[in-house]
């Protein structure tokens, strides 16, 4: 075929391509991500293996999140051979190790490997507090246990927030955490939603928070950071697409 046959960009994704990793067991990033995504836009999925953590076990729950890991460089390797143009981590739990500046410097280096943008999910949560005015009273919610709630309160500790409540589902795997209702959830919201909190914030990327956004910030009268709609947001953001997206919330409805 002759150059002229071609077009310039993907015939699908001439806007941008977005590369995506989830964990093997993840079942809501690809349909949430595929809800938010413009005309012109198309999202690359890759699962990576992940061991599952131990729920009837503190001690070696806390371990775990400490030492786990997943086969991320494998599933990256085979996710760059469709040539995206930014890649989006749809699994958040390890971005929140350590601190902030551990965060950056892990973020640095998957963008040196990936030689493209790196949507790291707890820096894309920053990013969208950041983009609403830098709330600094925080109520996070989360599909984890106590080890993992007491973590992620530190990072943002780390970063100059007050976590004015860090609270977990306790959900019993993986897969259930797909599983838990809406109503479910928006009154988890709904009941660390005191006086003195100013933003509301979701991590753990099984959890469908996505789409109940508006409504929980309606119920709430504040903002709802939730983790998918912020890495997805940073992704778009970062590669000059401006579209504002209604229905999920906010962040990417306003900014």
């Amino acid at each position: 075929m002759s150059a002229e046959q071609y077009l310039p960009r993907d015939a699908l994704g001439y806007r941008a391509k977005i590369g995506v990793v989830v964990p093997g067991t993840n079942t809501i990033v690809q349909p949430e991500y595929e809800a938010l995504k413009p005309a012109g836009v198309t999202n690359h999925v890759m699962r990576m293996l992940l061991p599952a953590r131990p729920y009837d076990d503190m001690k070696s729950y806390q371990q775990a999140l400490e030492t786990e890991d997943g086969n991320l460089e494998d599933a990256l390797r085979t996710l760059l051979l469709c040539e995206p143009d930014a890649v989006a981590h749809g699994h958040s739990i390890h971005s929140f190790r350590g601190n902030v500046e551990r965060a950056l410097a892990e973020q640095d280096e998957l963008e040196k490997f990936c030689k493209l943008p790196f949507m790291t999910p707890s820096l894309s949560l920053l990013a969208g507090l950041e983009a609403i005015g830098k709330p600094r009273n925080l109520a996070i919610l989360t599909p984890y246990w106590p080890p993992a709630d007491e973590m992620i309160a530190a990072w943002f500790r780390s970063g100059g927030y007050n976590p004015v409540h860090s609270t977990g589902l306790k959900t019993v795997g993986p897969l259930s955490v797909a599983m838990v209702r809406p109503e479910v959830i928006i009154a988890a919201f709904e009941a660390i939603n005191t006086a003195e909190v100013e933003a509301l914030i979701h991590v753990g990327t099984n959890l469908p928070v996505s789409g109940i956004t508006e409504a929980i910030e309606r119920r709430c009268g504040k903002p709802l950071i939730g983790v998918n709609v912020a890495t997805y947001w940073a992704a778009l953001r970062r590669l000059g697409i401006e579209d504002r997206i209604g229905g999920f919330g906010m962040l990417v409805r306003d900014h």
